[in-house]
């Protein structure tokens, strides 16, 4: 494959490639059994490259499959355009599926069986009853296709393998049809005098598998599935994150104006784009706008339409506009002639900038480009919207854009939308439909711009008109000493309150104001002595600055390992080519393929010698060249008195070396077990006993893992080495090595970025001093009681900027903890950053839910976390509400957290209550 494989990926194509090795065995075993896989997988997951990946392997096996003997691929899909996608995309994707081995089948197609090792494209309306394929013997056909699918199913069944894309159309329910063409070609069909036989395997790719799998099991066939969970998409950057959607709320509003909006709106991300691809080095990118209009519009109407577009984008012309109405020939558009263009082909066109379609565009539509749509149908046309809205969700550059995070998000305005329309679109996106929409997308009515605060700053003219004021309970204003206690809690080093066990803890309670710029809501809550409140007026002049951000940016955090993770010899053998590759003309480690080759081969190498060196190679050779074969004979119907057993010595013949030569490449991949032999042999004549030794070292079970062992050494070493030469690179070579750290087998170190633009929806509680914001220094969220609580405590308590952490992604400092499945990431929910002793110093502070069943792994991954760079935070803090009080958990005490981490329990609750102080 040219394309490295997301996690989720990985395991469909593992998923697959067993099932389908599963329906030729159990085939083998009874010929009457048959097997249907069917693989649901959201719009954007990556379908093509998940089925291009199983085809290449299970023809030709990869470093983890031997492949399946005698396989042969039927595609079959009911538009001629999609199969030519497909087949454009699998060429684009597999290193192996050279154009000859991908065969559209076309009306002059005319065989007796269908060929292994080959892959098959069958549009379905060939094969309609009038058509010469579905016929034989007239015009000098001899077979027809239906007895090509037949022959291939008597004559070599074993790997013979049905896929039916989109497999939620072209089937029937109905128990006694068999009259769809797709049914007739998994079901067999009687024709004239000759009964079909079923297909033994059938593989269903769909977003919306229900009727398939409905068919299949009403088939009588055995169903296996595997399901591709959105979240894991998402999270690739296969997907954009936000949908904005832009209304009148009902009110009436000219076409033209909001079309006006929608050219502004794609000339904004026609600038944003020219200027991260330069920041990048990417490829320039053309966004597209598309304007879906009525089904009969008038000629005025658009040519109005066309007009304005023009007219508010001097920079293109109607050579940049195209169609997809179902006339499929030019349109005269005013004085304008607006050329037809089919759905597939516009993704890989740059010069087109604006399309103009009616109804959905959904076959064959797979254009990431697509930014901004502007749509003039009516809220009736509900489904019509959100069907072309889920193919814009893909990213462009199939990664998410870590600085502008506006770049991540598809825009819709919706003139003839009211408020009740609006709601209905944003639940089908949040919850998904069986239109294949993604679930999960989150979907923004009242969009705002979020950067870098500038308030943090401290020459912002309006510094003075922003200071956030605490006002004391009342009767207390101006008391000097708890001023001065204030004081010391923000300028001095800490001193964590010790626990003292539930019944001897001391907990101090005052009144006070939680809105953080009145006259917001307010509340009553606790303070406990550590965080005592201040009874005087306080203004905290906004501070910081570019520090705080940087600040943040040091702070240590690290990657998670993947669920499926890929050798070490696989990554070593990826990180060496990146880092030997030129980037702006130069290699970060121009001989890293040849050290990293050495490394590995010395690992082998030093393997022989020692085992030579024990005496044991040359019986591990002899065991390879010679088979011990025994013969026991034994008398027929009475029992035998004394058995003879005789042995032979069968000797290795070249296919049996080649068999064994294949599985050592397997066992040292890329390249190694044959670069291997290279070394050992120094001309040809010595090439067969280098592969026999190789073959041999290669089965010692301890040599794959010292040589897995050293190569994930090197990976670690080399990341780690060339970490500085490594952030010069562009964002896109940048998340090129952070996949191969990511695909470590265990957790390494790494910083987080902040985003530098972000769209989020101006719904929620108005805070201060968050590090993004908008022009005025607020960031909008709604949050949990127990979130909220210290959020509130900690800004009235002197936090100079806070950061709230997400849950994943490049922007999310991440803390390993060990779960009962594997390795996982925690994510604090809050950063805080004081200024103690005039520095600015970080605090982690995670509102911990101490219900959830890995609240015990976290609490100890944040105390191991806190053990390693404790030196680098004033505090780390785990916070929980525990009968109706709030702790908090000290990870900086050294005690605390060796208790932590030596809980056996699984009551998180139980840990605040005995280790816990009040916070």
């Amino acid at each position: 494959m040219r394309y490295e494989l997301f996690d989720y990926q990985e395991e469909a194509k593992a998923a697959t490639l067993r099932a389908l090795s599963s329906m030729a065995r159990a085939h083998s075993d009874d010929p009457k059994e048959r097997g249907a896989f069917v693989l649901a997988a959201p719009t954007g997951a990556g379908k093509t490259v998940i089925a291009t990946a199983v085809i290449e392997a299970a023809l030709d096996g990869d470093e983890t499959t031997p492949g399946i003997e005698n396989s042969t691929f039927l595609w079959v899909t009911d538009d001629p355009s999609l199969n030519r996608q497909t087949l454009q995309k699998m060429v684009a994707a597999s290193s192996n599926l050279t154009p000859n081995r991908l065969i559209t089948i076309e009306s002059d197609f005319d065989q007796e069986v269908l060929e292994p090792g080959r892959v098959y494209f069958l549009n379905i309306q060939k094969l309609g009853s009038s058509t010469t394929l579905s016929k034989s013997n007239i015009d000098g056909r001899r077979y027809s296709f239906w007895e090509t699918v037949a022959n291939t199913v008597r004559k070599r069944p074993h790997g013979f393998v049905v896929v039916v894309d989109e497999a939620h159309r072209g089937l029937s329910t109905a128990r006694d049809s068999r009259n769809t063409i797709v049914s007739r070609i998994i079901g067999g069909a009687t024709n004239g005098a000759s009964n079909n036989p079923e297909v033994p395997a059938v593989w269903g790719i769909s977003a919306v598998p229900r009727r398939f799998r409905e068919e299949m099991a009403q088939r009588g066939r055995t169903i296996r599935s595997h399901t591709v969970a959105v979240e894991d998409v998402r999270a690739s950057g296969l997907l954009k994150d936000q949908i904005v959607l832009g209304h009148t709320k009902g009110a009436e509003a000219a076409e033209s104006t909001l079309l006006r909006r929608a050219v502004e709106k794609i000339r904004d991300y026609e600038s944003r784009w020219s200027d991260y691809c330069k920041k990048t080095g990417d490829a320039r990118l053309n966004p597209i706008l598309v304007i879906q209009i009525e089904d009969k519009p008038s000629a005025k109407d658009l040519a109005g339409i066309v007009g304005t577009t023009l007219e508010e984008w001097p920079s293109i012309s109607a050579a940049n506009i195209v169609h997809t109405f179902a006339s499929h020939s030019a349109e005269k558009v005013g004085s304008h002639q607006i050329l037809y263009c089919p759905p597939e082909d516009i993704e890989g066109r740059e010069d087109i900038r604006v399309v103009l379609c009616k109804t959905a565009i959904t076959t064959g539509w797979d254009c990431p480009r697509a930014e901004v749509l502007v749509s003039m149908r009516v809220a009736k046309d509900v489904d019509l919207i959100t069907q072309i809205m889920g193919r814009m969700v893909r990213t462009p550059l199939a990664r998410r854009v870590l600085t502008d995070e506006s770049l991540n998000t598809v825009y819709c305005i919706l003139p003839k939308f009211d408020e009740k329309a609006v709601d209905q679109i944003s639940q089908k996106f949040e919850e998904g439909s069986e239109d294949s929409l993604a679930s999960g997308t989150a979907v923004i009515t009242s969009p705002v711009e979020l950067a870098r605060n500038p308030m943090l700053g401290g020459n912002s003219p309006r510094q003075a008109a922003s200071t956030a004021v605490f006002n004391g309970p009342s009767g207390q204003d101006g008391d000097d000493d708890r001023n001065s206690e204030m004081n010391f809690w923000v300028d001095q080093e800490q001193t964590a309150p010790q626990p003292s066990g539930p019944e001897g803890r001391v907990s101090n309670t005052s009144t006070h104001p939680l809105s953080v710029t009145p006259p917001r809501k307010t509340t009553s809550q606790a303070t406990p002595d550590l965080f005592d409140e201040p009874d005087v007026t306080q203004s905290i002049a906004p501070q910081g600055g570019d520090d705080v951000f940087r600040l943040l940016e040091s702070l240590p955090s690290y990657t998670i390992p993947r669920r499926i993770r890929r050798s070490g010899i696989f990554r070593l053998t990826s990180l060496s080519v990146l880092l030997a590759e030129k980037h702006d003309g130069r290699a970060i480690e121009p001989s890293a393929i040849r050290q990293a080759k050495n490394e590995l081969l010395a690992v082998i190498e030093t393997f022989r010698a020692n085992l030579e060196a024990r005496g044991g190679l040359e019986s591990r050779i002899n065991s390879v060249t010679n088979t011990q074969f025994f013969e026991r004979t034994v008398s027929f119907g009475t029992p035998t008195v004394d058995p003879h057993e005789s042995q032979t010595l069968i000797e290795l013949d070249n296919r049996g070396i080649y068999m064994l030569m294949e599985r050592a490449k397997r066992v040292l991949p890329e390249g190694l077990a044959m670069e291997y032999v290279g070394r050992l042999a120094d001309v040809d004549e010595d090439v067969t006993e280098a592969m026999i030794t190789t073959i041999a070292l290669a089965q010692e079970p301890e040599l794959p893992r010292l040589v897995e062992e050293r190569a994930s050494q090197i990976v670690a070493t080399w990341l780690q080495k060339h970490s500085s030469a490594i952030t010069r690179l562009s964002a896109s070579d940048q998340e090129k090595f952070d996949r191969i750290r990511r695909d470590s087998d265990r957790p390494l170190p790494t910083t987080f970025s902040l985003p530098e633009l972000r769209t989020e929806d101006a719904e929620g509680v108005e805070w201060e001093r968050h590090v993004l914001s908008d022009s005025s220094g607020l960031f909008r969220a709604t949050f949990a009681e127990w979130e909220e609580h210290v959020l509130r405590e900690e800004l009235l308590h002197g936090a100079v900027a806070w950061y709230r952490n997400p849950a994943g992604g490049q922007h999310s400092l991440q803390i390993p903890y060990t779960a009962v499945d594997g390795i996982k990431g925690l994510s604090p929910d809050f950063i805080f950053v004081h200024r103690i002793r005039g520095e600015l110093r970080a605090s982690l502070v995670d509102p911990h839910g101490t219900h959830l069943a890995d609240a015990v792994p976290k609490l100890q991954g944040l105390a191991e976390y806190a053990q390693e760079h404790k030196d680098e935070f004033q505090r780390i803090q785990s916070v929980a509400k525990v009968d109706g009080t709030y702790l908090m958990i000290n990870h900086q005490d050294a005690a605390t957290r060796s208790a932590v981490r030596a809980h056996s329990g699984t009551d998180a609750a139980e840990i605040f209550r005995i280790h816990g102080s009040d916070y």
